[in-house]
């Protein structure tokens, strides 16, 4: 115990704190396990009190416990772990209240967390059983002026808050907007929070709305309201209140879109803040439960969701604010990340997103729903929220029979001539959605033959909707052939519409029937030479139709003729359409967005197809099954070089771009056209340059598993070949350890385990801080996994690692630990034969973790092997790996005489002595050098007496 408290010190004194902690830690340990369970803090006596008198009187009696609470503290300081300082200080202070030094370091840990009253009253304290502590009346000065500050701060904040409130009601105009900005500024500070609160500041920004009718001062007034129910449920509960459900309701309905954006984020602060969701998220959970909330905050999240539910069908609502109630839904709705209100959104929210889904804009009837270009898009990512968020079937037939009756009810209703027509646009949308469902009411209700027939009307609103039904309701390739190929004609002839709304989707339609065959070569659904016609079609709206909408269906349909290596072998050619791909990338539309990401993902084969195993081709022959074919151009000479015309027009750019789509599955498009890219090491640099490292991290976190896996992959290949200092500025070179970590799984292939550790092999190499990540990610397990692999790349690759590790105290003080192999396995790599990098890999650890380490020499000394190894490896040609075993017996020499003595009295000492002795060529005089501190040594402890005159003089010369 107190060699552990000795080494801890020792630890402290050369700035090796986290290493003195460990130290600490385990006399602490030793002493009592259940010490460090007990949590005190300077403002609560204990979350223990059963237990407090047994631990105040174990603290008295034992001095060592005493000092090593009182030095872990400091080192905890040191280090800016301050609650973990001021709890330490404070179990100390409960069994000897009078102990400065406690006293001294809490008191300096409660003012770096600004509890300053706290913090002065210990140093006051110190004061009192010291008065002339210079350290504490230094700090009693610095805290008093600190104290001061802060409250001429706060006189200073109500000053500008009272004065902006009476500027805000008087003045006019520009003065009166100063102002109110003035207060948005105000308003992002606790403090200034508070002082509006002080001085009934949310009655009085009503009035200040309700007495000038002008759309900028609403707006800073619903910003301002939006700031203070933030990070507080103190204030947000105060907003909700005071707020009147009517106020909100009419907010977010407003015509202008950045009122109703801003007034959407009221309700958005408020359930984070009531919910404190964003911590709640952290914890972990089963994906199939709700959080527990208290029943105080389950009655305000009620009351919201039914006031936002009922805004959604609300005719006065704007469009803007129809599509931010349904975002507020989409965010917060589902059990897995939001507030569980998944159940009842199905009977009392689906209803009315099938309501809007239904509303057909162009036809202007009385009573119609305001909606955005954007609204069903909004409807269909909510409902597939719902539904992915199910996890019983009887929700699921729940959720399915809604619908179903939702459809029935309008198909039947016979006093609305557009009723039919309102069912197919509701289909539409839901198949943009939860597919499944939207197939299931087609296949039910035997809707097809409807849509076919609304299709050929000849009415220009009907063929629009019907076709736009046909081609969603063909979104799976084993429904599309059968679907498009029924109407195949009508879609013909809606081909040749005058009307580019209706041609374009049509053509999409073609599309699809004509991608069906994916990239089997030897599938043909359509005429020879058809496909290219599609695609050059597709082309030609791309480049020159004005209208988005146009622009945005002749992506999708790209998207699906890509597939087929001829069109990508034309369309990589237009380089005027590629570069108008990457133009609309900048647009925010999630559906462009995924259409672009699955252009090129195709054009790039970021995604190949799985070829089948031999046996599985000869089996399908026998038995006359009908086998894919390879398109010459899908080969890798040709999709090499599609990437790198790719890379030269500036895919890099779009793609940064692009990695704002919260979308899960383009995500994952986007992870794989990185990957692709980033396989070519000359094209890492131009990647990295455009902002691949920083776009990169948040696709390796979120999004599908085989998306974040591809993503951490590209970041590995990155940090192989780049600096990472340079590919990962600043706080980012941390931020990507942890996905390159999870490549370290089993599970992965042997490529994603070597790269990600010949990545974290640089990382390691950048500076101390990098490594402490990669231990507290649980690296060192996971990078020693794979020193025992069977595969040499992969055993090499983790001890080279493990080499650049080396230098971190946490690896130390694993390796340090008693009763484990892991010095053992260092010593026998040192000797693997024909395999000189995995030599020099872990001779470099075993130099790092010797030099400062007595008990890793021992462990050394202690392998049995350690000498026959070490003779044979301190003869090698390769002066690297020499050097290396020399600077490690130097290190166990220099350790005490008793390493020194085993080392003289063994096969070794033959060795080093012959090598002092030799005329050795200029790279091998450092080797020289150290054989000859060695014999130096034995010298002068007498351990061995000179056999030649002229030794000194040699090593002199030297």
């Amino acid at each position: 115990m107190d060699e552990l408290k000795e080494q801890g010190n020792s630890a402290f004194k050369q700035s090796k704190y986290q290493l003195a902690i460990q130290y600490y830690s385990q006399a602490i340990e030793t002493i009592s396990s259940d010490l460090d369970k007990l949590k005190v803090d300077s403002t609560i006596v204990s979350s223990d009190a059963e237990n407090l008198i047994q631990f105040k009187e174990l603290i008295r009696s034992n001095d060592c416990l005493h000092k090593c609470l009182n030095n872990r503290s400091q080192s905890n300081l040191k280090l800016g772990n301050f609650q973990e300082a001021i709890n330490d200080a404070s179990k100390v202070l409960l069994a000897i209240p009078d102990d400065t030094k406690a006293l001294y370091r809490r008191s300096l840990a409660l003012k770096e967390l600004d509890r300053l009253e706290e913090s002065l009253k210990d140093a006051k304290r110190i004061l009192i059983i010291d008065p002339k502590n210079k350290e504490s009346i230094s700090l009693i000065q610095s805290l008093s002026k600190l104290i001061q500050d802060k409250a001429d701060e706060q006189k200073s904040t109500k000053s500008q808050v009272s004065k902006m409130f009476e500027t805000a009601k008087t003045a006019n105009g520009e003065n009166r907007l100063n102002a109110l900005n003035n207060l948005i500024v105000l308003s992002r500070e606790d403090s200034g929070c508070n002082e509006i609160l002080s001085i009934d500041g949310i009655n009085k920004l009503i009035e200040i709305k309700n007495s000038h009718s002008n759309d900028e001062v609403t707006l800073a007034v619903t910003r301002i309201l939006a700031s203070i129910c933030k990070n507080s449920f103190k204030r947000a509960k105060l907003v909700f209140n005071q707020l009147q459900a009517d106020l909100i309701a009419s907010l977010i309905s407003h015509e202008k879109e950045s009122i109703s954006t801003a007034s959407s984020l009221i309700v958005q602060n408020m359930i984070y803040s009531l919910t404190d969701l964003e911590n709640k998220r952290k914890t972990k959970k089963q994906i199939n439960q709700s959080y527990e909330f208290s029943k105080e905050v389950q009655e305000y999240i009620d009351e919201i969701f039914r006031n936002v539910i009922m805004l959604i069908m609300d005719p006065k609502c704007s469009g803007y604010g129809r599509d931010n109630c349904i975002d507020l839904c989409l965010k917060f709705v589902d059990r897995a990340q939001g507030c569980g209100w998944t159940s009842r959104f199905i009977v009392f929210g689906i209803p009315k997103l099938l309501r809007v889904a239904s509303t057909i804009p162009e036809l202007n009837l009385p009573n119609s729903l305001p909606l955005t270009q954007h609204t069903k898009m909004h409807v269909s990512c909510c409902l597939s929220a719902v539904y992915d968020d199910i996890f019983s079937d009887t929700e699921r037939e729940t959720y399915q029979e809604t619908v179903n009756k939702f459809i029935k009810d309008l198909c039947e209703r016979e006093n609305d001539k557009y009723a039919k027509l309102k069912a197919i646009a509701c289909i539409g949308v839901i198949l943009q959605g939860p597919f499944d469902v939207g197939n299931n009411v087609i296949m039910q209700q035997n809707l097809l033959n409807l849509m076919l027939d609304l299709a050929d009307s000849d009415d220009p609103i009907q063929e629009k909707i019907a076709v736009e039904a046909v081609v969603y309701s063909a979104s799976k390739k084993d429904k599309a052939t059968g679907i498009l190929s029924e109407g195949i004609d009508i879609l013909k002839k809606l081909y040749n519409s005058k009307n580019n709304a209706i041609k374009v989707r049509a053509l999409v339609g073609l599309c699809k029937l004509a991608s069906c065959r994916g990239s089997d070569a030897s599938v043909k659904l359509l005429a020879d030479g058809s496909t290219e016609k599609l695609e050059h079609a597709c082309r030609k709206i791309l480049c020159s139709s004005m209208d988005f909408d146009n622009k945005k269906w002749a992506c999708d349909g790209l998207a699906y003729l890509s597939l087929d290596a001829d069109v990508k072998h034309i369309l990589i050619q237009d380089h005027a359409s590629i570069k108008e791909l990457f133009e609309l990338a900048k647009k925010d539309d999630k559906n462009i967005l995924f259409s672009i990401a699955s252009i090129l993902c195709n054009l790039s084969n970021a995604n190949p197809a799985k070829k089948p195993s031999e046996e599985m081709m000869k089996l399908a022959e026998y038995a006359k099954h009908h086998i894919p074919e390879e398109n010459e151009k899908d080969k890798e000479f040709y999709f090499k070089q599609r990437r790198q015309t790719l890379i030269d027009l500036g895919i890099a750019n779009a793609l940064t771009l692009m990695t704002k789509h919260d979308s899960e599955s383009c995500k994952e498009l986007i992870a794989s056209i990185y990957l692709v890219l980033a396989e070519e090491i000359q094209n890492r640099g131009k990647l990295v340059a455009a902002g691949a490292g920083k776009a990169l991290i948040p696709l390796s976190s979120t999004g599908t598993d085989l998306g974040k896996t591809r993503a951490a992959q590209a970041l590995a290949k990155i940090a192989i070949s780049i600096n990472p200092e340079l590919a990962f500025p600043g706080q980012r070179v941390l931020e990507v350890v942890r996905p390159l970590i999870k490549l370290l799984h089993p599970e992965k292939t042997a490529l994603e385990n070597f790269e990600s550790l010949l990545a974290l092999t640089n990382l390691a190499g950048v500076n101390d801080s990098v490594r402490k990540r990669i231990v507290k990610e649980q690296g060192i397990s996971n990078i020693e996994h794979y020193m025992f692999d069977e595969h040499e790349d992969l055993r090499r690759a983790a001890t080279e690692c493990l080499c650049n590790m080396a230098q971190n105290e946490d690896v130390l003080f694993v390796y340090e630990k008693p009763d484990n192999d892991r010095i053992k396995l260092l010593v026998l790599y040192c000797g693997e034969e024909d395999d000189i990098k995995l030599n020099l890999a872990a001779s470099g650890a075993l130099a790092q973790l010797s030099e400062n380490s007595e008990k890793i020499c021992q462990r050394i000394l202690d392998v049995k092997s350690f000498i026959p190894i070490f003779k044979q490896a301190a003869c090698v040609s390769d002066v690297e790996l020499q050097f290396r075993i020399f600077y490690i017996l130097d290190n166990i020499v220099s350790k005490n005489t008793n390493f020194l003595t085993q080392i003289v009295n063994s096969e070794l000492m033959d060795v080093v002595v012959a090598l002092s002795r030799l005329d050795v060529e200029k790279e091998r005089v450092k080797v020289k050098n150290l054989a000859c501190g060695i014999v130096k040594s034995a010298l002068e402890n007498e351990l061995i007496k000179p056999t030649m005159a002229s030794f000194s003089n040699e090593n002199e010369s030297d």
